[in-house]
């Protein structure tokens, strides 16, 4: 059976979630941009990242270890994607950040603040990705049902091959989650729903410097293109 959403008038979802054809998008979650909150803070929004991809990484185990048709043109097994979407910084100290665009200025002040200072500036085989070790995959990076994708601008599509692992993959819903609202995931969220994703946002899954803009964008922007709902929702999708 394909996992789905329940179909009933009372889901939190506008369509039905079908797992397999699920992505979950962790947008800018490392180790400089969080820094920029309180430990306290830290915690709290890892624990709540934590939650989502072991329930993430559980459903793609499920599909791999049963699957529903084993052969070479199912190759993905019905699994769902996990993608962290991270800017590298390192070797290139991304360079290629657009001076006219002014999101990309907050990288200017971490740096001024010493958050890239890293040994991996001298070995361009090893760009600092800098996710947090507490998400790390288990058995570490290289499976295909769980991947990691350098970016070079704040939104979540504009400036990655990450449309194409999507379209590799059938994905039709993107869960989304990341720092901050008010950058990466409302850029990435207008995007996804302009190229027709079902994009979920689970609201505890994001936040912003400023907690009332934060908000604002999850109560009255966000819901007129994408789904904003509780963490719960989504943690409860079953087959």
């Amino acid at each position: 059976m394909v996992p789905q959403a329940s179909s009933s008038g009372s889901s939190s979802f506008y369509v039905p979630v079908d797992l397999s054809r699920t992505a979950l998008l962790i947008s800018d979650v490392q180790s400089q941009i969080i820094a920029r909150f309180s430990p306290e803070v830290q915690k709290a929004y890892l624990e709540q990242i934590k939650g989502l991809l072991a329930f993430f990484r559980n459903a793609s185990s499920e599909c791999r270890n049963n699957p529903t048709e084993p052969s070479a043109k199912n190759m993905y097994q019905n699994a769902p994607l996990i993608i962290h979407h991270v800017l590298p910084f390192g070797i290139n100290q991304n360079a290629f950040i657009s001076p006219y665009n002014k999101l990309a200025s907050w990288a200017v002040e971490l740096e001024k603040k010493g958050f890239f200072s890293d040994a991996s500036k001298t070995d361009p085989n090893k760009p600092n990705y800098a996710v947090p070790a507490e998400l790390v995959p288990p058995e570490g990076w290289g499976h295909k049902d769980e991947i990691i994708l350098p970016k070079i601008q704040p939104g979540s599509l504009s400036s990655s091959d990450l449309l194409a692992y999507l379209r590799a993959r059938d994905v039709k819903h993107v869960v989304l989650v990341g720092l901050t609202t008010i950058g990466s995931i409302l850029g990435g969220a207008r995007l996804a729903a302009d190229l027709d994703f079902h994009v979920i946002i689970p609201k505890e899954g994001v936040m912003d410097d400023e907690p009332e803009i934060n908000d604002f964008l999850l109560q009255k922007v966000l819901p007129r293109f994408v789904d904003v709902v509780g963490i719960e929702d989504v943690l409860a999708l079953k087959a």
